[in-house]
């Protein structure tokens, strides 16, 4: 680029030096050079469309793409009643025979359910690792892709497109 200092008293050209980065740009992506930072961020473009194109809630998809694993199965889960009214007084205060039988039967329904969970919980994320891993390792083949054909051209003497 061909960016110089302007005299005193008079603004940089902010159309030109934009013109002359984007075009920088345009011909770093025809060659294929990438940054690291940049494949990543194609990786994240790509990863985003799919969850678009999949129809996945956007806060969902948002929590996927983070850096946390709270989208996941927790065996911790809580149970409790969804219901209102009389009925869905706690047990302590319900008579002793409506709300005792829940109160029994958890900790063995839970015996069986948290390793399911834990085992789901650790496929989900598993199956997370490989996806985003294949996704952002596709997107850097394809720019190594790019940039051989880009080698390619010019070795065979065409100019290359611009």
């Amino acid at each position: 680029m061909s960016q110089s200092v302007p005299p005193a008293g008079e603004a940089p050209d902010v159309v030109r030096i934009m013109k002359e980065i984007r075009e920088s740009i345009q011909r770093k992506r025809a060659q294929g050079i990438y940054t690291d930072e940049e494949v990543e961020s194609l990786t994240s473009l790509r990863l985003r469309a799919y969850g678009e194109e999949a129809r996945i809630d956007g806060k969902l998809l948002e929590r996927l793409l983070g850096p946390t694993h709270d989208w996941n199965i927790a065996t911790d889960y809580l149970i409790r009643t969804q219901r209102t009214g009389p009925s869905a007084r706690p047990a302590s205060d319900a008579p002793p025979v409506a709300g005792s039988p829940k109160k029994l039967v958890r900790p063995f329904v839970r015996l069986y359910t948290d390793h399911l969970l834990n085992r789901q919980a650790q496929i989900n994320l598993y199956l997370a690792h490989l996806l985003h891993n294949n996704v952002r390792e596709t997107a850097r083949l394809q720019v190594e892709l790019q940039a051989l054909r880009h080698r390619l051209k010019v070795l065979e003497g065409e100019k290359p497109p611009e």
